[in-house]
């Protein structure tokens, strides 16, 4: 008997879309604010999902119409909420980075020159706006 390969199943987590947020979504198809690529691509719905809510729910499909207009959808707005938390999630990283660097360097000196700038800081400074020196009258 030769040993048959066992197959893994991933189960697939089974979703719902209430009925408003399904109108929503062809509300925006319909008035060309989104693609049905867009819908799909956004809330993870495979086309033909999408095109069953648009046979459904649409008042007025026809294949061959297509509108445009200006305003922007929910689904774009989101799209573009998204594309902004990357940039900052990045920004954070970057200046991470930076602060592990300015504490790495001020150890290394430290370290070189045999001095603690916490406890031997003569130098105070007011709310950061500027500096005094303590040795000047």
């Amino acid at each position: 008997m030769k040993e048959s390969k066992k197959t893994l199943k991933y189960k697939r987590e089974r979703r719902y879309f209430s009925e408003d947020f399904r109108r929503a979504r062809v509300k925006e198809y319909e008035e060309g604010q989104t693609s049905v690529s867009e819908i799909c691509r956004v809330y993870q719905v495979s086309h033909g999902a999408v095109y069953k809510w648009i046979r459904k729910y649409s008042a007025h499909y026809q294949k061959s119409i297509v509108k445009v207009v200006e305003q922007k959808s929910e689904t774009k707005k989101r799209l573009a909420l998204e594309k902004r938390v990357r940039e900052l999630e990045q920004l954070i990283g970057q200046q991470q980075v930076q602060i592990k660097y300015y504490e790495k360097l001020l150890e290394l000196i430290q370290q070189h020159y045999n001095v603690d700038f916490e406890k031997n800081s003569g130098w105070k400074s007011l709310n950061g706006f500027s500096l005094t020196d303590p040795n000047t009258p």
